[in-house]
């Protein structure tokens, strides 16, 4: 955001997964891009390598969850990630949790 904005984080439950909202008041994506964004290579920055947005993409498919991008040009844009909610893990069958020291100690 050349002339300056606010960036908004928001975050939310939507059924069992997490939803994370980041909006801006940039000059947003024109329509034309947002199909090429997370390709490999693809950048409209002069030092940009087009490989971050594909990294996060992947960082998220491979824990199961989405990323879209929303833009109107010259009103910003808004990325919408979508994560499954984190389960606590079963403890293994036959593990005892909670032992005191002198459990500990004698074994």
């Amino acid at each position: 955001m050349p002339d300056g904005g606010t960036i908004t984080l928001e975050h939310h439950q939507q059924d069992d997964s997490v939803v994370i909202v980041i909006t801006d008041e940039g000059g947003g994506v024109p329509e034309e891009m947002l199909p090429k964004l997370g390709e490999p290579f693809f950048t409209n920055k002069e030092s940009g390598t087009g490989l971050g947005l594909m990294v996060s993409q992947r960082i998220i498919q491979a824990h199961k969850g989405s990323l879209e991008i929303r833009s109107e040009y010259g009103r910003g844009a808004q990325v919408i990630i979508k994560l499954p909610e984190a389960k606590e893990p079963a403890p293994p069958a036959g593990m005892n949790i909670e032992r005191s020291e002198d459990e500990h100690e004698n074994q």
